[in-house]
């Protein structure tokens, strides 16, 4: 997804992102299939995003805001943390972003 030195924090503000590590992820992550055709960037610092869980539920379109470029653009699979239709965590991988309270 990302080179070494490039992870989720640098595709996201960090004064509204932090970085954090697997011990600390709190609850409310869920699987999802993320659609690759479906990432659109709503404005200079908001994507949206269609998903699915394994649920077979319903395809749901989530917002992500902060963002200085799509981090999950070449994903299929992603972790999110959501409240509502707003991402409010992410988890590639391990590498882990929430968005600061």
């Amino acid at each position: 997804m990302f080179s070494r030195m490039e992870g989720l924090i640098d595709a996201l503000d960090t004064s509204k992102w932090e970085e954090i590590t697997a011990a600390n992820k709190p609850d409310g992550f869920v699987e999802f299939h993320v659609n690759p055709h479906a990432h659109k960037q709503v404005d200079k610092t908001t994507f949206s995003f269609m998903i699915e869980s394994d649920d077979e539920s319903a395809s749901k379109v989530v917002t992500l805001h902060h963002a200085i470029k799509d981090p999950i653009k070449k994903a299929n699979m992603v972790e999110l943390r959501l409240s509502e239709d707003k991402i409010t965590g992410i988890d590639l991988d391990g590498d882990i972003v929430i968005l600061k309270s």
